[in-house]
């Protein structure tokens, strides 16, 4: 049998086809075969898909690029928290609106209701009594009876209380469709929320694996003081932002422990008693535009495609609260990031 198997001796086996199909082919044989086959076709896991690991400065790349998404996110999760505010605030309106025309409606009942009384014992009911002692408005509303008994008797009371009924439903209707838009606005804020915290667990992951502390509680000593050139209410903006340097970031807060960029800024010039919105896109409008070699101390300036903004300062640099894992600090506007990301600069 060694013959039907090897030609030569020392070369390499060749197995013939007869001997691995018949009946009498030895099994380990077949089975050293096959191993042999699944062997020669399977690689390592770890060799096979292992992911290269990316070098230092790939995964700083990374980072930044994902520090601009999280901007960009940040800047639309404020947008939709300022509409969410205005929306409660214009349902509350209604909502106390509704309630003033509800008593309105109830004391015109009551004096309703004393006529339907009065017209009882005199005996000249009418059509008052069968829409006197309806609580609901819409009641009153949806009875023919009402509407012929005014066209015989134009009494101002009844006259009124027709108009308070109406206005009752109108200010209920107004009040459903302002909370729906609170709905509607709330629900696209906790995705955008879900979105921006997706993107900052990537952004950590990053920060980790690059060896540089994730936690943004700050830890370290706080405040400071501006010494720098300005007046007026542009000083008084900048005592503020320096008052929070070293306090972390957070996005959507505007103090007084945390700030985002926007936050930041805003609750500076408010402190000096000036107004400029919420948002990094409501700034950028409401200001003046400033070409950047006529910054002045408490500029504002824009970067990112509106993305992000901080207070001037002087001497080419700014105060700003920067991303998460960061805490509020000065930094260069002349070089690296914010040089080649510069948008522009508004003047309060």
């Amino acid at each position: 049998m060694a013959s039907d198997l090897t030609e030569a001796g020392s070369q390499p086996a060749r197995v013939r086809p007869s001997l691995i199909a018949g009946r009498g082919a030895p099994r380990r044989l077949t089975a050293t075969v096959c191993l042999a086959v699944t062997a020669s076709l399977a690689l390592p896991a770890s060799v096979a898909y292992a992911d290269p690991t990316p070098s230092a400065a790939e995964a700083r790349k990374k980072l930044t690029k994902l520090n601009e998404q999280v901007e960009q996110l940040v800047e639309k999760y404020n947008q939709v928290d300022e509409q969410l505010k205005v929306a409660k605030k214009k349902w509350k309106a209604t909502q106390k609106a509704g309630k003033e025309e509800q008593a309105t409606y109830d004391q015109l009942r009551t004096k309703i209701a004393q006529m339907a009384a009065d017209a009882y014992k005199s005996g000249n009911t009418g059509d008052v009594a069968g829409f006197a002692g309806a609580d609901d408005p819409q009641a009153v509303l949806d009875q023919a009876a009402v509407f012929s008994h005014l066209a015989r008797n134009r009494s101002s009371e009844l006259t009124q209380f027709l108009g308070a009924a109406q206005r009752v439903r109108r200010e209920q209707a107004q009040a459903k469709a302002a909370y729906d838009e609170v709905a509607k606005k709330a629900k696209e804020m906790r995705e955008k929320k879900t979105e921006v915290e997706k993107s900052i667990r990537k952004q950590k992951a990053l920060l980790a694996r690059l060896g540089e502390r994730t936690s943004s509680s700050g830890g370290g000593a706080t405040g400071g003081s501006y010494n720098g050139p300005a007046s007026g209410s542009a000083r008084v903006a900048l005592n503020f932002a320096y008052a929070q340097l070293g306090k972390p970031y957070q996005y959507g807060a505007a103090g007084p422990s945390s700030y985002d960029c926007s936050g930041l800024t805003m609750k500076s010039w408010g402190a000096a008693g000036v107004g400029i919105t919420r948002t990094t896109n409501s700034q950028y409008a409401a200001t003046k535009r400033v070409d950047k070699s006529n910054l002045q101390p408490g500029d504002l300036v824009f970067f990112n495609n509106l993305g992000h903004v901080g207070l001037y300062v002087g001497g080419g640099k700014m105060i700003h609260a920067p991303r998460t894992g960061k805490n509020v600090e000065v930094v260069s506007i002349t070089s690296g990031y914010y040089l080649s990301n510069y948008y522009g600069a508004g003047r309060v």
